[in-house]
């Protein structure tokens, strides 16, 4: 499914981006390569990851401030 182009500011553009990349997320969580770890554990690993991601960012930001 090809998605419109959307402005940076777009409201939608979150949702958007969850729609390009939630089935890569799902193959990752349900996926064959990772099976000594549960779909559960995965996908706090994931979040955790995301987290961390995101509070360097802001760090980041409040840095430049």
């Amino acid at each position: 499914m090809e998605l419109p182009s959307i402005q940076i500011d777009h409201a939608d553009r979150l949702y958007a981006c969850r729609q390009k990349i939630e089935e890569a997320v799902h193959r990752i969580i349900f996926g064959e390569e990772l099976v000594e770890f549960s779909s559960a554990e995965i996908a706090m690993a994931v979040a955790d990851i995301a987290d961390d991601y995101i509070l360097s960012m802001a760090k980041k930001n409040t840095a430049r401030h």
